[in-house]
Protein backbone atom coordinates (compact mmCIF):
# COMPACT_ATOMS: atom_id res chain seq x y z
CA UNK A 1 0.00 0.00 0.00
CA UNK A 2 1.01 3.27 -0.78
CA UNK A 3 0.89 6.66 0.63
CA UNK A 4 -0.15 8.36 -2.84
CA UNK A 5 -2.92 5.90 -3.29
CA UNK A 6 -4.48 7.16 0.00
CA UNK A 7 -4.08 10.66 -0.50
CA UNK A 8 -5.65 10.32 -4.11
CA UNK A 9 -8.92 8.68 -2.13
CA UNK A 10 -9.18 12.17 0.20
CA UNK A 11 -8.21 10.91 3.25
CA UNK A 12 -6.14 13.50 5.98
CA UNK A 13 -2.31 13.25 6.73
CA UNK A 14 -3.29 11.88 10.01
CA UNK A 15 -5.64 9.41 9.00
CA UNK A 16 -2.82 8.17 6.13
CA UNK A 17 -0.03 8.47 9.24
CA UNK A 18 -1.86 5.89 11.26
CA UNK A 19 -2.49 3.56 8.18
CA UNK A 20 0.39 3.57 6.79
CA UNK A 21 1.48 2.57 10.74
CA UNK A 22 -0.76 -0.25 11.70
CA UNK A 23 -0.13 -1.64 8.10
CA UNK A 24 4.04 -1.39 8.47
CA UNK A 25 3.13 -3.09 11.81
CA UNK A 26 0.97 -6.09 9.68
CA UNK A 27 3.86 -6.30 7.12
CA UNK A 28 6.79 -6.54 10.30
CA UNK A 29 4.41 -8.68 12.06
CA UNK A 30 4.22 -11.01 8.66
CA UNK A 31 7.57 -11.00 7.91
CA UNK A 32 8.62 -12.26 11.74
CA UNK A 33 6.32 -14.99 11.18
CA UNK A 34 7.78 -15.48 7.78
CA UNK A 35 11.12 -15.80 9.01
CA UNK A 36 10.38 -18.27 11.64
CA UNK A 37 8.21 -20.47 9.39
CA UNK A 38 11.57 -20.31 6.79
CA UNK A 39 13.59 -21.39 9.31
CA UNK A 40 11.19 -24.03 10.72
CA UNK A 41 10.97 -25.49 7.09
CA UNK A 42 14.54 -25.03 6.34
CA UNK A 43 15.26 -27.14 9.99
CA UNK A 44 12.24 -30.03 8.33
CA UNK A 45 14.51 -29.93 5.53
CA UNK A 46 17.91 -30.61 6.94
CA UNK A 47 15.96 -33.37 8.87
CA UNK A 48 14.21 -35.08 5.77
CA UNK A 49 17.45 -34.82 3.97
CA UNK A 50 19.24 -36.36 7.42
CA UNK A 51 16.42 -39.39 7.46
CA UNK A 52 16.85 -39.62 3.98
CA UNK A 53 20.34 -40.75 4.20
CA UNK A 54 20.21 -42.56 7.21
CA UNK A 55 17.30 -44.59 5.32
CA UNK A 56 19.69 -45.13 2.52
CA UNK A 57 22.58 -46.53 5.36
CA UNK A 58 19.91 -48.89 6.42
CA UNK A 59 18.48 -49.85 3.47
CA UNK A 60 22.18 -51.10 2.30
CA UNK A 61 22.35 -52.48 5.43
CA UNK A 62 19.35 -54.45 5.03
CA UNK A 63 20.30 -55.78 1.96
CA UNK A 64 23.89 -57.16 2.99
CA UNK A 65 21.89 -58.82 5.54
CA UNK A 66 19.36 -60.23 3.36
CA UNK A 67 22.42 -61.68 1.41
CA UNK A 68 24.14 -62.85 3.93
CA UNK A 69 20.90 -64.76 5.22
CA UNK A 70 20.60 -66.20 1.60
CA UNK A 71 24.27 -67.31 1.83
CA UNK A 72 23.82 -69.04 4.71
CA UNK A 73 20.56 -70.92 3.48
CA UNK A 74 22.49 -72.02 0.36
CA UNK A 75 25.27 -73.14 3.22
CA UNK A 76 22.76 -75.07 5.27
CA UNK A 77 20.66 -76.92 2.62
CA UNK A 78 24.61 -78.03 1.41
CA UNK A 79 25.08 -79.32 4.46
CA UNK A 80 22.02 -81.47 4.25
CA UNK A 81 22.80 -82.70 0.64
CA UNK A 82 26.44 -83.89 2.74
CA UNK A 83 24.48 -85.22 5.90
CA UNK A 84 22.60 -87.38 2.89
CA UNK A 85 24.48 -88.62 1.20
CA UNK A 86 26.80 -89.15 3.91
CA UNK A 87 23.99 -90.88 5.35
CA UNK A 88 23.38 -93.00 2.03
CA UNK A 89 26.86 -94.20 1.66
CA UNK A 90 27.00 -95.06 5.90
CA UNK A 91 23.64 -97.11 5.15
CA UNK A 92 24.81 -99.16 1.95
CA UNK A 93 28.31 -99.87 3.55
CA UNK A 94 26.38 -101.45 6.57
CA UNK A 95 23.67 -103.17 3.74
CA UNK A 96 26.59 -104.58 1.66
CA UNK A 97 25.60 -102.59 -1.41
CA UNK A 98 28.65 -101.50 -3.82
CA UNK A 99 29.70 -97.65 -3.08
CA UNK A 100 28.93 -97.07 -6.55
CA UNK A 101 24.91 -97.68 -5.88
CA UNK A 102 25.03 -95.52 -2.83
CA UNK A 103 23.84 -92.76 -4.67
CA UNK A 104 20.64 -94.56 -5.95
CA UNK A 105 19.92 -95.14 -2.71
CA UNK A 106 15.97 -92.70 -2.12
CA UNK A 107 14.16 -91.90 1.07
CA UNK A 108 14.78 -88.55 2.89
CA UNK A 109 14.79 -89.82 6.42
CA UNK A 110 17.17 -92.71 7.89
CA UNK A 111 14.52 -95.40 7.89
CA UNK A 112 13.17 -94.72 4.56
CA UNK A 113 16.96 -94.93 3.03
CA UNK A 114 17.29 -98.30 4.98
CA UNK A 115 13.95 -99.66 3.55
CA UNK A 116 15.24 -98.89 0.13
CA UNK A 117 18.67 -100.80 1.08
CA UNK A 118 17.50 -103.42 2.35
CA UNK A 119 15.54 -103.69 -0.86
CA UNK A 120 18.14 -103.34 -3.01
CA UNK A 121 20.77 -105.15 -1.12
CA UNK A 122 18.11 -108.12 -2.10
CA UNK A 123 19.03 -107.82 -5.61
CA UNK A 124 23.09 -106.85 -5.43
CA UNK A 125 23.70 -109.39 -3.15
CA UNK A 126 22.22 -112.56 -5.04
CA UNK A 127 24.91 -115.38 -5.46
CA UNK A 128 25.21 -116.17 -9.25
CA UNK A 129 23.97 -120.02 -9.32
CA UNK A 130 27.34 -121.54 -11.51
CA UNK A 131 26.89 -122.30 -14.97
CA UNK A 132 25.98 -125.68 -15.86
CA UNK A 133 28.69 -128.16 -17.39
CA UNK A 134 27.92 -127.95 -21.18
CA UNK A 135 25.62 -131.07 -22.34
CA UNK A 136 26.23 -129.92 -25.99
CA UNK A 137 28.63 -132.39 -27.60
CA UNK A 138 31.97 -130.98 -28.84
CA UNK A 139 31.98 -130.50 -32.86
CA UNK A 140 34.62 -132.66 -33.41
CA UNK A 141 37.83 -132.17 -35.43
CA UNK A 142 39.25 -135.69 -36.97
CA UNK A 143 42.46 -134.43 -37.22
CA UNK A 144 42.74 -132.85 -33.90
CA UNK A 145 41.31 -135.98 -31.95
CA UNK A 146 43.47 -138.26 -33.69
CA UNK A 147 46.37 -135.71 -32.30
CA UNK A 148 44.82 -135.53 -28.70
CA UNK A 149 44.84 -139.30 -28.67
CA UNK A 150 48.08 -139.60 -29.37
CA UNK A 151 49.13 -137.11 -26.62
CA UNK A 152 46.83 -138.95 -24.25
CA UNK A 153 48.70 -142.39 -24.92
CA UNK A 154 52.22 -140.69 -24.57
CA UNK A 155 51.50 -140.13 -20.96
Amino acid sequence: MERKFLEELGLEKEAIDKIMNEHGNTVNATKKNLDSVTTERDNYKTQLEDRNAELSKLQSTLSSKEEELNSIDDLKKEVETYKLKDLKTSIAVQAGIPLDLAGRLSGETEEEIKADAEKLAGYVNKKQPLPLKATEPQEVDEKEQAYTKILEDLN
